[in-house]
């Protein structure tokens, strides 16, 4: 598991480094700075009958990773390991913004396949306008649920 962890680490340093991963003529502004009541994660089946609570930890804030249990409590629990980042991106020449989401799972109950699913999203604005919340959601258990993450970026 240490070296998933230095693998992940090593991706997140080098990711603005490979290729074009940022909208043309806009810079960095910064990874924001999230705290763990910035977040909220939630666990639902895919038909909707099954609705889990999440608690989590914000294991290794420099890797930007999660431990996330969904279920605690019941016979139902779920674990999982979250690589979660957002980026904010400005344009250079124009009131243009972006926002870059990393979202990977990392599903801790399927021990024999090492089970995972990520999501790479970028929103773009005509304006550079305040979030009030974004959410992104991940299918897990090859896809029968989905692993939802809120996120309210501090002003």
């Amino acid at each position: 598991m240490k070296t998933l962890k230095n693998v992940l680490l090593i991706l997140t340093l080098l990711f603005p480094l490979m290729g074009n991963t940022q909208p043309h003529g806009m810079s960095l502004v910064k990874p924001f700075e999230i705290k763990e009541d910035d977040v909220t994660f939630s666990y639902s089946s895919s038909d909707g009958t099954i609705q889990l609570k999440c608690a989590h930890v914000f294991d290794e804030p420099d890797a930007h990773d999660w431990d996330v249990w969904c279920g605690k409590g019941t016979n139902m629990l779920r674990m999982f390991r979250i690589h979660f980042l957002a980026r904010k991106y400005k344009s250079q020449t124009t009131d243009r913004s972006a926002y870059e989401i990393l979202y990977w799972v990392n599903d801790r109950d399927q021990h024999f396949s090492k089970a995972y699913s990520s999501a790479s999203s970028w929103v773009h604005f005509k304006n550079d306008t305040h979030l009030d919340l974004m959410s992104f959601s991940v299918g897990v258990e090859n896809d029968y649920a989905y692993l939802t993450v809120e996120f309210k970026p501090q002003p």
